[in-house]
């Protein structure tokens, strides 16, 4: 098992500015693992689009996780994923409406929760492969249960050393920074 959870940088919005910016910090930055997509993604357009061709060529095994809003957008998400050998790529959603009639494929499901003891159980049941919490809220308890269950629970807003280093005890599959250096810096303190 690995030893030290994968690191997203988070993206907040798809334009063109901000998915090039965040392409060459990728590029600088070879901590990085992949990306998080904050923004909600209702169409899948050409931002996107060039987001995860340019992240493939980019990171050997990159990770692209991003919240969909729509079935629509979760389809053509499918259809994506399915393209790509070595982007993994992981849609939020945080309502079950948007699985609805969707065939996922290759497309791996994970589900955002603010509660800090969310229903794994019933999670698992529905297919659900990643948790994605706010690190504030992440109990140990909760990632083995996940763990136990099939659940990798991915860390969000781990913008301090110290979060970092918490979430990396807990033993948590990928934690989403705003700082490419967060391992780094981590290592620094001396942990």
């Amino acid at each position: 098992m690995k030893m030290r959870p994968y690191i997203l940088l988070n993206l907040f919005e798809l334009s063109e500015e901000s998915v090039a910016e965040t392409l060459q910090t990728v590029e600088k930055h070879k901590d990085l693992d992949g990306v998080y997509v904050g923004e909600g993604v209702s169409v899948v357009g050409g931002e996107l689009k060039y987001l995860i061709t340019k992240l493939a060529e980019l990171v050997p095994q990159a990770y692209l996780v991003l919240k969909a809003k729509t079935s629509e957008a979760l389809k053509d998400l499918r259809l994506l994923a399915e393209s790509l050998q070595n982007v993994e790529t992981v849609t939020i959603i945080n309502d079950f409406n948007v699985l609805k009639s969707v065939e996922l494929g290759r497309l791996q499901t994970g589900f955002e929760v603010l509660n800090p003891y969310p229903n794994l159980p019933r999670l698992a049941a529905l297919g659900i492969k990643y948790l994605a919490i706010p690190s504030s809220l992440i109990r140990s308890r909760v990632v083995r249960e996940a763990e136990a269950r099939g659940v990798k629970v991915i860390a969000l807003n781990v913008n301090s050393p110290e979060n970092y280093l918490k979430s990396k005890s807990l033993k948590v599959f990928a934690v989403v920074t705003e700082k490419p250096t967060i391992r780094r810096e981590a290592e620094d303190i001396g942990f």
